[in-house]
């Protein structure tokens, strides 16, 4: 992949940028990583402060890719790398205050759900903090649109890209637990189903390794592909149970969503300019994921879409008229986009939900896509630009 598709340039020249806040912040890396996003600690007299340098890659397609982030003084890690004692303390707090099961028992779900916060919490510090830089420099950025990812289980991969394996096992063990356990009550995200699935997510993984600036796009299937299941009478094909207890990974922008309009038509009105009337509206809403690199601290996005409709679609009249389903029509429309991965398409219903899933997918991503182009744009927006600043695919 050639480095002038992602990464940016100022003439060729090298640019270094640094942002200081006054957070206080806790490291989850080890001693021996070198690390791309680095936070520093100050003298306890001081103010508490982090501060990383990022350095980026030439675009010129005939030099190797540069690592875009460089390492500080290690030294300053050493009060900030979390031991077995320090992870076990974060993973009883998510147990009593993230809570998703009663307070009375610490079994293997509940230790699921608490570890994965706890990892969360480290990647979330990157990730702030790798799209702060990403913000601020502005660098040409890569999009990756995919009907499926295949991701597979989260948390042993985070904690091995952490370097972090040994504390977390050590820790779930003062807890009662093996972390080789926990992991085993993790369900696969049923947002793939094969080769096309563990390619996009292998793209992101190597993104995100490599210190590209990239986003994934896709969809937050409720009911995934098929759950296989052996019964006396052979293979039965039930619906993924998967976000049935939530997902401690992902995180909901609830101001984050933007309109999807089907069918209607295109309209002058009496103001000179078209409007879109008619058809059906639906919005679409964004549940972020962090990927984060292995062996730096580089941490991307995958935003996935879920789908929904205005409260003000339901017909409270036709409710309370004895219409129940004619009353939640426009919802269960709207919701059913994102049930189910490649429903089947037999039928002319079959036909159209795959495509309003794949023009959801599409109208939503590029919507925010330039969102975020105008916004680092700021007031002198110049689109000559925007196929400088992004690339989908």
């Amino acid at each position: 992949m050639a480095a002038s598709q992602f990464a940016a340039t100022r003439g060729g020249a090298e640019t270094v940028w640094q942002c200081k806040s006054q957070s206080k912040l806790i490291d989850f890396s080890s001693r021996k990583n070198k690390s791309k996003l680095l936070f520093t600690r100050r003298n306890l007299n001081q103010r508490r402060s982090f501060s990383f340098s990022v350095k980026n890659a030439s675009s010129e397609p005939s030099q190797k890719l540069k690592d875009p982030i460089i390492e500080q003084d290690s030294s300053l890690l050493s009060s900030f790398i979390p031991d077995a004692g320090s992870i076990a303390s974060s993973i009883k707090y998510h147990a009593e205050f993230t809570p998703s099961f009663s307070p009375e028992r610490f079994e293997l779900p509940k230790a699921f759900f608490a570890t994965a916060q706890s990892v969360r919490d480290a990647l979330i510090i990157n990730w702030n903090a790798t799209y702060a830089y990403y913000e601020k420099l502005n660098a040409k950025q890569a999009y990756y649109l995919s009907m499926e990812f295949l991701q597979g289980r989260a948390l042993l991969n985070a904690i091995g890209n952490l370097e972090l394996d040994g504390a977390y096992a050590e820790a779930l063990s003062k807890l009662g637990h093996k972390l080789e356990n926990v992991a085993c009550q993790e369900p696969d995200a049923a947002l793939g189903n094969g080769g096309l699935g563990r390619l996009a997510s292998c793209f992101l993984d190597s993104l995100a390794t490599l210190n590209y600036p990239a986003w994934g796009y896709g969809l937050r299937y409720k009911y995934g592909l098929f759950k296989q299941r052996i019964t006396k009478d052979g293979q039965e094909e039930v619906a993924e149970d998967w976000l049935e207890l939530g997902n401690p990974w992902e995180i909901v922008r609830n101001d984050v969503s933007y309109p999807v309009k089907f069918y209607g038509k295109v309209v002058s009105g009496s103001d000179g300019k078209r409007h879109w009337i008619g058809g059906e509206d639906i919005d679409a809403v964004a549940y972020d994921v962090p990927i984060p690199g292995y062996k730096t601290k580089t941490t991307i996005n995958l935003r996935l879409w879920s789908t929904k409709a205005s409260s003000q679609d339901f017909d409270l009249y036709a409710f309370n008229s004895g219409e129940h389903t004619k009353a939640s029509e426009a919802l269960a429309n709207a919701e059913k986009i994102c049930y189910v991965l490649y429903p089947g398409d037999e039928s002319v219903e079959g036909k159209t939900l795959r495509l309003k899933q794949q023009y959801t997918l599409c109208s939503a991503s590029l919507q925010d896509i330039v969102e975020r182009f105008e916004r680092r744009s700021g007031p002198n927006i110049k689109w000559e630009e925007f196929p400088r600043r992004s690339q989908c695919r």
